[in-house]
């Protein structure tokens, strides 16, 4: 952690600092100006040097040498700040063949390699600048600022040292020689220098000196300097409150002790007393996510929403807040604004379809849906949801037709089969649907739903003894395969046989779906089926009571009320189930049952009311 700020800072130091160098030594014998100055009328870059004619007189004549140098050092300037450093370099390379003893633009040159990355150049021009005049402290600090980023510690003490023998109270040099000691574990002779500069007049920002000793004490790993630590950050923040740095890495501190409420609370009074930082913003909005505490969290991605780099990651996190609390129609008009400028965004157009169709606004959904590229890790989720809300909107045949093309476009998706096969079982089209799901196991061998959905299709071709084998491969593939479970033991008691299994099968499932009407009620059958009409009926008004508007549930109610003798109960639960029930071949048998039932009891047959008029 110290390493990476510190040099950092010494990088920065290199670039800013030595960008330009206004005064002069007084061992140079000529004046450059340095571009931040307007008022020396520096020449332009579009115009040459002083038109005189070389001669062997004049090429050793002072005046024209201070002309010509002066001319390439304004045009190195110029196209300095034009961010044209190649140019700059050749300008300055000029300048130093008519004044070849300047230290100071020997420093302007290096400072130009360092912003193209030529460490090394840079380094041999300090060096050169060092050696005709050692006193030179500007020359020796940006050569020590070089050796560091060469880790060569070595040579960057050395020139450090030699600065602070000129000038022992020398800040720059100090910072930069505790950082470089930081570098070399050197951790105790850093901690002094530190401390010096906190007391020293000349440097000016004491509270980077505790933050400093505050990261070379939590390097340091051990408890009493991880105490210390915390004590330097929070006297870094005593003299400056609103140094976010020392609060990002006290926060930082606190979370790698599963300290979150301290860092939580520190975040949350520098956001109030100091802030909005957006930094700060960044963290705290992540932590109030955490702690589904949404209002807050938006509140932190608003100040973030204009000041971050990755605005649109933002947006979409405010997006899925909106989301999340069901606001749908803000959660839509941020969405859109992201896709404005993110167009190609695959899953920010995911989540528009989805919020579509949360808010019931199916046309959308499904257009949006359908733009969902097949490239995308979306594209088959998104045609699932098109194809489920075409077939809502009464659109089966579309439907069909979607999930067909994705089927041959997109093969490595299983539950694209599955539903392509659930569509055509909706249309009757079960061979067919059979004949997709055994495409599909192919290439999906150890896919349990596959094989679930495979041995429906056989139950709806009167397929008995095959659903039975599908559905045991189904609980071998997946032992906990609530459906295949349920399935076995509903198909077992249909066919009045192994019963007991069914029963442990039904239990298993029930274990595992404790709430779910349908598993309840194949319990209750199977129960019923084997004589034990008490426990039956416990489960099967449970059953009911979870799933009130299924027909067979009412019907296998009714079954039990009847054997336990409650035959008002059950012509109640018959009627239900007649009115509930969309087979007319099994609402027939159910009438049956209801005639039967009031003769027994020498009642007037009466016909429901869903049936009169039939």
């Amino acid at each position: 952690m110290m390493k990476a700020h510190l040099l950092a800072l010494l990088k920065l130091f290199v670039l800013m600092t030595f960008a330009s160098c206004a005064s002069l030594r007084e061992s140079d014998k000529s004046t450059y100006y340095d571009h931040a100055f307007d008022d020396h009328n520096r020449a332009p870059a579009s115009f040459g040097p002083p038109q005189q004619v070389a001669t062997s007189t004049n090429i050793q004549d002072p005046l024209y040498q201070r002309t010509q140098a002066d001319y390439y050092y304004s045009l190195g300037e110029a196209y300095s700040q034009d961010g044209e450093t190649q140019k700059a370099i050749e300008a300055f390379r000029s300048t130093l063949v008519y004044d070849p003893k300047t230290i100071q633009v020997r420093m302007r040159l290096a400072a130009e390699h360092i912003k193209l990355g030529q460490i090394n150049e840079a380094l041999e021009l300090c060096e050169q600048a060092v050696e005709k005049d050692p006193n030179y402290v500007e020359a020796r600090l940006l050569l020590g600022g070089l050796y560091s980023t060469l880790k060569v510690y070595d040579k960057a003490v050395e020139q450090y040292e030699s600065i602070l023998k000129q000038k022992p109270n020398h800040p720059d040099a100090s910072l930069y020689l505790a950082a470089v000691y930081s570098e070399q574990k050197k951790y105790d002779p850093a901690i002094k220098i530190f401390e010096s500069l906190i007391h020293n007049p000349d440097y000016t920002s004491p509270h980077m000196a505790y933050y400093y000793i505050g990261r070379i004490r939590l390097e340091q790993k051990e408890e009493k300097y991880v105490k210390a630590a915390e004590l330097a950050f929070k006297k870094a923040l005593d003299i400056k409150p609103d140094f976010v740095e020392a609060v990002l890495t006290l926060g930082s501190y606190y979370t790698s002790l599963k300290k979150e409420d301290k860092a939580f609370e520190l975040y949350q009074k520098y956001q109030k007393d100091r802030g909005p930082h957006y930094r700060i913003s960044e963290i705290l909005a992540q932590m109030y996510i955490e702690k589904q505490m949404y209002d807050e969290a938006y509140q932190q991605l608003e100040i973030l929403e204009n000041q971050s780099d990755d605005a649109l990651n933002v947006k979409l996190k405010m997006a899925l807040i909106l989301i999340e609390k069901k606001m749908y129609a803000p959660a839509i008009k941020k969405l859109e604004e992201i896709l404005v400028e993110a167009s190609d965004s695959d899953k920010v157009r995911f989540y528009l379809a989805a919020v579509y169709e949360e808010s019931k606004q199916d046309e959308l959904a499904i257009k949006n849906f359908k733009k969902i590229p097949l490239q995308s890790p979306f594209y088959g989720e998104a045609i699932i949801h098109a194809a489920y809300l075409m077939k809502g909107s009464g659109d089966l045949e579309g439907a069909l037709s979607l999930t067909e093309k994705a089927v041959q476009n997109k093969k490595d998706f299983p539950q694209l089969y599955a539903m392509y096969a659930s569509l055509l079982d909706d249309k009757k089209e079960y061979v067919k649907a059979a004949m997709v799901l055994e495409e599909a196991m192919k290439g999906f061998p150890e896919n349990a739903q596959l094989r679930f959905y495979y041995g429906t299709i056989q139950d709806r071709l009167g397929k008995r003894n095959k659903v039975i084998e599908e559905m045991k491969k189904v609980i071998d593939l997946d032992p906990n395969h609530v459906q295949g479970l349920n399935y076995l033991a509903f198909t077992w008691a249909e066919e009045n046989i192994n019963l007991e299994d069914a029963e442990k099968l039904a239990r298993r499932a029930s274990e595992l779906e404790p709430q779910d009407g349908y598993i309840l009620d194949t319990l209750g059958w199977i129960l019923h089926k084997q004589n034990k009409f008490d426990s039956a009926l416990k489960y099967l008004e449970a059953a009911y009571k979870l799933q009130p508007t299924v027909a067979v549930i009412a019907e296998h109610l009714g079954d039990t009320y009847i054997k336990m003798y409650m035959p008002e109960k059950g012509m109640k639960m018959y009627y239900r189930a007649v009115e509930l029930e969309t087979d007319q071949k099994k609402k027939a048998e159910i009438q049956q049952k209801i005639s039967s039932l009031e003769k027994q009891k020498n009642l007037p047959e009466r016909t429901p009311a869903s049936l009169q008029g039939r």
